[in-house]
C-alpha cells in the first residue's frame, strides 16, 4: 500500500509493506523530487534491517518524522529498479514453493517447509556470470544472488559486508553443496556471518549480466518476476529516504 503523489502532489511518498511493494513503489516516483519513506508490514522485512528502520510499524511511524532523509543506492535489472536483493536458483524456488504448494502456511512455516523440500529436490545448474571484466562459467550452480542490502527473507545476512550507499553490489554466487552444509550456511546467514565455502564466490560489482541455457527461477526483492538473462547494475545514492541516521 502506498500514495504516489501526482505531479503536484507531495514531496513524501510513504510505501506499507514488505520488500516486494518497496520495490513497485520505487520504480514510481520521481528521485529528484522525492523522499522515500519506509512502514514495514511485510512478511520478511529484509531492506528495513538494512536502514535500521525499527520492525514494529508503530514505532517506525512514530520515529519517521524525526529521521533526516540520507542518501541509498537502488539497483536496475533489466532496466527496473530494485533495492535489495535479486536472486536466481535456490532461493527463488523456495520461494516459488512457498507462495505456492505451501501458500497455506502462515508466515515463515511456508518458506521453512519449502526450504527443506528443495533441500532435497533442487537441482544444480548451468551459469555464466560477466562481472569486472572476467567470465565465470560453472555446471553446478546453487544460487546466484547480488544484494544491495545485506538481509532477506527477514533475518537471513545473505551479504554481511553489503553497503546501501557504496555503489556498489555484493555478488555471492555459491556452487553445488550437500543438504548438510546447505542447512550449515542457512544458519549461518541466520547469525549474520560471512559465507564461507570452498564452492562460494563473493565480489563486489557496479555491473553483471547472468545467462544460463535453461529456465531458472528469478526473484526481484521477494518477487518472482522475469527470467534470464539479466542484466543488473547500480545507481549510487539516488534515492533519497527517511531512515535513522547510521552509526559512525
Amino acid at each position: 500500500m502506498a500514495h504516489i503523489a501526482g505531479k503536484e502532489g507531495a514531496e513524501l511518498i510513504v510505501a506499507v509493506g514488505g520488500d516486494g511493494t518497496l520495490r513497485e513503489v520505487v520504480n514510481g516516483i520521481d528521485f529528484d523530487r522525492h523522499i522515500f519513506g519506509v512502514i514495514p508490514a511485510g512478511t520478511g522485512n529484509g531492506f528495513r534491517r538494512s536502514l535500521l528502520i525499527p520492525g514494529d510499524v508503530e514505532t517506525a511511524l512514530l520515529n519517521m518524522a524525526r529521521w533526516k532523509p540520507r542518501r541509498i543506492d537502488v539497483g536496475v535489472v533489466n532496466g527496473d529498479y530494485f533495492l535489495n536483493v535479486v536472486g536466481v536458483g535456490f532461493d527463488a524456488a523456495v520461494e516459488k514453493m512457498a507462495s505456492g504448494k505451501y501458500q497455506n502456511l502462515r508466515g515463515y512455516f511456508s518458506y521453512l517447509a519449502a526450504f527443506l523440500e528443495e533441500l532435497t529436490s533442487f537441482q544444480p545448474f548451468e551459469s555464466t556470470v560477466g562481472y569486472n571484466g572476467s567470465q565465470l562459467h560453472r555446471e553446478d550452480t546453487m544460487l546466484i544472488a547480488v544484494a544491495n542490502g545485506s538481509y532477506y527473507g527477514g533475518r537471513m545476512c545473505i551479504a554481511p559486508r553489503a553497503v546501501i550507499d557504496d555503489g556498489l553490489l555484493d555478488l555471492c554466487l555459491v556452487g553445488s553443496i550437500n543438504p548438510p552444509e546447505t542447512t550449515m550456511l542457512a544458519v549461518k546467514a541466520l547469525m549474520q556471518r560471512d559465507l564461507t565455502h570452498s564452492s562460494i564466490l563473493s565480489e563486489t560489482v557496479k555491473m553483471l549480466q547472468i545467462v544460463a541455457p535453461k529456465e531458472i527461477p528469478v526473484h526481484v526483492d521477494g518477487d518472482l518476476i522475469g527470467s534470464l538473462p539479466l542484466r543488473i547494475s547500480i545507481k549510487k545514492q539516488v534515492l533519497r529516504v527517511l531512515a535513522p541516521t547510521p552509526a559512525v
